[in-house]
């Protein structure tokens, strides 16, 4: 099976995560100290950042979406980009072939099945040490399964190490309510072994961020349990990220822990306003620029330092690059860019809203992650002022690629109060409303003594429940726009809603020429949203799901 007959190998690593290229091993040679257990662990992580796999969580998890057009360079360049662009997606399309996530899965699964014996010979590999590694890497392949279930639906599910050539591989699909389900019960057993913060030699923040810790598998968790629709479990994870972030902003007593309270009713967000550069911008404690910001949970690391560790590739290729003019295979819709018939900021509402200059660079050109420095000015009470950005060259960009964010758990804990709330009156609404009226406020650019009410949000007067509904599906799309979220959003909703009329209207608006088709395809196929597993892997496994929204055939 391809995305199973994963080849073993380790990385080795000056610091844990500079992973630099990594080397095929003798496996009897190998599994013998410690050393051999972290080495492959970085191996894990090396996997997960590839740019296949990167790649993969942009076009599955945003590229679908109403977010996304086809960009400038993709029909030259990328012809399998171009039709997945087009949603005129087949079995035959390299971008249904999850292999490279099933060979991060086995890395994992090796990590899990060797490390108790290398326990056993190294009495420097604590007990502690082997819970916490397995946490760690059951982790990152739980989050593998997140990203295939919700891209696929039903899927192959393998929890043990292929060392063997003779072992089975046509697994069948499991269906996505099982996997779901396991991967929760998996990560409620290894919680609470995971590492809380790691020790380091110095401020290196991209430890705490660029590793899975305790955090990480609880943001997981929210998540899962939000696709469970087990709705105040995801608000208790979300409650215990919030105040992990709350302490931890309290015993820095830095900028957060002022903010708190003074402007964001004690979230520790980052002020936007603060600087002449914006939050995505080159402030050191910027979310998107040098990364691992406070506000960051887990993100894939790209050393900024490091010259022998690979850069972004994905984002690269795919968002672009300034090589004499912007190379880009993929574009921001146009419906986002100006409400063509008034002229007028569509999503982002007003002119004031940061998010919009720094996570669009111009009509055709996506800014976030492409540009390490991101400025934006507020000069007059009637004119925003941008200045230059400093965008990533070919082959250098080295934005780390966040999985999640605070403000990306508050929003999902907003959903949940929403999805909980019994009526239009009920208190949850409100509390939902301030979630989403925090992250909006901190993105606007003016000093918080100017903010009118007009800049503000408003709660719904009627019809509350759907209003707010609606509201934090828009607030989710321009906090995370770009960031891998879109799709996975509008297909949750689809599975809450028991049909995919939401999803079509929001991707009527992406401006396709084949609009009328796509959309009729969503409204009387619902498993559509879901991709069809790769044709190379079918042929050699007939137990995968065979998605009924496309046709398989064998060709010669």
């Amino acid at each position: 099976m391809c995305g199973l007959a994963a080849a073993f190998g380790l990385s080795s690593c000056s610091d844990f995560l500079d992973i630099e290229p990594r080397n095929l091993v003798i496996l009897e040679q190998f599994w013998n100290e410690k050393t051999d257990v972290d080495n492959t662990v970085a191996g894990c992580y090396e996997g997960l950042q590839s740019t296949a796999n990167i790649t993969r969580m942009m076009a599955w998890g945003e590229f679908r979406s109403d977010n996304i057009s086809i960009g400038e360079k993709a029909e030259q360049d990328d012809y399998h980009m171009y039709k997945f662009l087009q949603a005129n997606i087949d079995p035959n399309n390299v971008y249904t072939d999850w292999s490279s996530f099933y060979s991060v899965i086995n890395r994992c699964n090796t990590v899990i099945f060797y490390a108790p014996q290398v326990q056993q010979k190294d009495p420097s590999f604590s007990e502690s040490d082997l819970r916490a590694t397995i946490a760690e890497v059951s982790a990152i392949r739980d989050l593998c399964y997140f990203y295939l279930i919700r891209s696929f639906k039903n899927v192959p599910y393998i929890t043990t190490a292929y060392t063997d050539d003779n072992q089975p591989m046509a697994i069948p699909a499991s269906p996505f309510e099982e996997v779901l389900d396991s991967l929760i019960n998996d990560l409620e057993r290894v919680k609470g072994d995971a590492v809380r913060r790691y020790p380091t030699n110095g401020d290196k923040q991209y430890y705490q961020t660029g590793r899975i810790t305790r955090d990480a598998i609880y943001a997981m968790l929210c998540e899962m349990y939000l696709w469970k629709q087990d709705y105040q479990k995801c608000i208790d994870y979300a409650d215990l990220i919030i105040k992990s972030k709350q302490d931890k902003a309290k015993e820095d007593e830095g900028t957060l822990y002022s903010n708190m309270d003074k402007y964001f009713d004690g979230y520790p967000l980052i002020a936007n306003w603060t600087s002449q550069t914006g939050y995505f911008g080159a402030a050191s404690d910027a979310i998107f620029a040098s990364g691992n910001s406070d506000e960051s949970i887990f993100e894939l690391y790209f050393s900024k330092t490091n010259a022998n560790m690979s850069s972004n590739g994905a984002v690269n290729a795919y968002y672009g690059y300034l090589d004499g003019s912007w190379y880009y295979r993929v574009s921001p819709s146009q419906y986002l860019v100006t409400d063509v018939s008034n002229n007028l900021f569509k999503l982002f509402r007003n002119q004031y809203d940061a998010r919009y200059y720094e996570s669009i660079y111009s009509s055709n050109i996506i800014g976030k992650y492409t540009a390490s420095i991101t400025p934006v000015i507020e000069t007059t009470s009637t004119k925003v002022s941008t200045l230059p950005s400093t965008l990533y060259a070919k082959d250098k960009n080295r934005a780390n690629w966040i999985i999640y964010r605070l403000t990306d758990i508050m929003l999902m804990k907003a959903e949940a109060l929403v999805q909980l709330a019994a009526g239009n009156d009920d208190e949850k609404l409100q509390e939902a409303f301030k979630l989403v009226q925090v992250v909006n406020k901190r993105s606007i650019l003016k000093d918080k003594d100017r903010i009118a009410a007009a800049d503000m949000l408003s709660f719904p007067t009627e019809d509350a429940k759907t209003k707010m509904e609606e509201m934090v599906m828009q607030e989710r799309q321009r906090e995370l726009l770009f960031e891998g979220k879109r799709w996975f959003d509008l297909v949750r909703r689809s599975m809450r809603d028991g049909n995919n009329e939401y999803l079509s209207r929001q991707i009527s608006n992406k401006g396709l020429m084949n609009a009328a088709i796509v959309t009729s395809n969503f409204e009387t196929t619902f498993d559509a949203i879901f991709l069809p597993a790769y044709l190379e892997e079918w042929k050699v496994n007939k137990n995968v799901w065979v998605n009924p929204a496309y046709t398989y055939e064998e060709k010669d």
